[in-house]
């Protein structure tokens, strides 16, 4: 039992620190809950090094009252139609737009991501997924009838939600990553228990304030920042329906088998190491306009970057000397400074292992391009220059792992032919890309290239199309209407006539 089990729960200040924090605890069933004395981590700035606040965290010992708060939900949430659920999104996304810059603003600080990027990814983008699911619920259909094939009579299906589910998200596009999965999992009649990271603990409590403030009915929604062990205590809980989650593929592979094994079903969105194939005949001005933005987002912090670029022989050097003009005109700086275009790293543990993975590429013979980082940078952030690593085997490590840095493996390729194998020879399969003007070529190569999506001469996930992995790069999608069809179970019922 929690110990949250025990005694009600404990009213907490309303007051907002300079820190951005709105009130401590995790918010279940609809209430503030104050956690045990203790649990606690320290947070600081990326940018500059400087403390953000000491958080409280939820643990092991608060799965139970998560998921029992959520199945109190269930059957109201369930039973109360389509369009109360869509009022509920649009509330919500009214509500997250009006706190958005705050919202964005606290992400930056977690994690260093620049403002004008979070914005995008943590307000505009969010707000839009929820209400593109508050219309597809509005028009979903619950029961469909069919001619049976055996007998006289009707079939008729039966479109119910899976129940509870678990979204657990990471710190890298925190609250994007969350949309996808908090939209279609309302939409379908599931309520939702939210494990954002430690790293997003203050926004993480400044959201749980938004669906507070959006009228979300107690339980729905729940919110709770904690470690491995609380995610742990989620993924293995009998009452937890699905686990929708994104992250590295070794905690994917775990929870797989976790989940597997009790017979519940997942949703897991893991690592990439995806390509893009430059042919001679690219448009290099379109190319270099749009390639090199695609390997550098968020830092190199993003799972669908475009970190091999794997070119055949007559472009190669072109593409190597316009990835050089990239990263030189490319300002590194604090995360709220608007003219920054790279903020830090995530922190000092990430900043060491990519320049680890730097340094061991270049003893390997890479050539290394990248610029100074500026002399002003504060001293204790967490800062990359953003580096080119020209002349790259395809099985070195810096090739073949995810390094999740400011980090590119250019790679030289015989011909298309050979440029599909290497692009294929990588345990990922998340995303890829191709250049080139020949579009027959293109739609070849992207039916042969082993990943969920792929992009010819650009690339952006659509927020109205299924989007996911395949290999390594894990299982189900998110996004489009398929994503509700993730959350609903289909029962059937025989009518037989007379």
């Amino acid at each position: 039992m929690s110990v949250h089990e025990t005694a009600p729960a404990v009213p907490l200040s309303d007051g907002q620190s300079a820190a951005g924090q709105h009130r401590d605890g995790m918010y279940c069933g609809g209430q503030w809950i104050a956690p045990p004395q203790g649990r606690e981590r320290k947070l600081r700035d990326p940018s500059t090094g400087a403390p953000l606040g000491t958080v409280s965290l939820a643990g092991a010992d608060d799965a139970d009252a998560l998921v029992a708060a959520a199945e109190r939900s269930a059957a109201g949430w369930a039973g109360c139609g389509p369009v109360r659920r869509a009022e509920i999104l649009e509330a919500i996304a009214e509500r997250w737009e009006a706190r958005g810059e705050e919202l964005a603003e606290l992400v930056s600080r977690e994690m260093g991501m620049p403002l004008g990027a979070s914005r995008g990814n943590n307000v505009h983008g969010p707000v839009a997924v929820l209400r593109y699911y508050a219309g597809l619920a509005r028009g979903l259909e619950t029961v469909e009838r069919r001619a049976p094939l055996l007998f006289d009579g009707t079939v008729s299906i039966h479109r119910a939600p899976l129940g509870v589910v678990a979204a657990i998200v990471p710190w890298n596009y925190p609250w994007m990553l969350l949309a996808t999965k908090l939209g279609p999992a309302l939409a379908a009649g599931c309520p939702v228990i939210v494990k954002p990271a430690e790293e997003n603990a203050l926004s993480a409590r400044l959201l749980a304030t938004v669906l507070d403030e959006a009228g979300v009915p107690p339980g729905v929604v729940n919110v709770a920042v904690g470690g491995a062990d609380l995610a742990a205590a989620l993924v293995a809980h009998p009452g937890v329906a699905k686990v929708a989650f994104t992250g590295s593929t070794a905690v994917g592979r775990s929870i797989g088998a976790t989940v597997g094994g009790r017979l519940a079903a997942s949703n897991l969105e893991l690592g990439g190491k995806s390509a893009a194939i430059v042919l001679d005949d690219a448009d290099l001005d379109l190319t270099l306009s749009r390639l090199p933005a695609l390997s550098y987002l968020n830092s190199g912090q993003t799972c669908f970057a475009q970190t091999r670029v794997i070119a055949t022989p007559g472009i190669y050097e072109r593409i190597v000397e316009g990835y050089r003009e990239y990263v030189q005109a490319q300002r590194v700086g604090p995360a709220l400074d608007e003219s920054s275009a790279l903020g830090p790293v995530a922190s000092a543990a990430a900043r060491d292992r990519i320049e680890g993975a730097i340094t061991g590429a270049v003893s390997a013979g890479a050539r290394l391009i990248r610029p100074a980082l500026p002399a002003d940078l504060p001293p204790d952030g967490h800062y990359v220059a953003p580096a080119v690593l020209a002349d790259v085997d395809n099985d070195w490590p810096v090739a073949r792992e995810e390094i999740f840095g400011p980090v590119v493996c250019l790679i030289r390729a015989r011909d298309a032919e050979d440029a599909v194998r290497l692009a294929n020879d990588n345990a990922y399969g998340l995303a890829g890309t191709v250049w080139t003007r020949d579009l027959d070529v293109a739609r070849d190569i992207a039916a042969r290239v082993q990943a969920g999506s792929f992009g010819i001469n650009g690339y952006l996930p659509d927020l109205g199309a299924p989007w996911g992995g395949v290999k390594a790069s894990g299982t189900g999608r998110e996004q489009g209407p398929e994503a509700i069809e993730g959350f609903l179970r289909a029962d059937t019922v025989y009518e037989f006539g007379s």
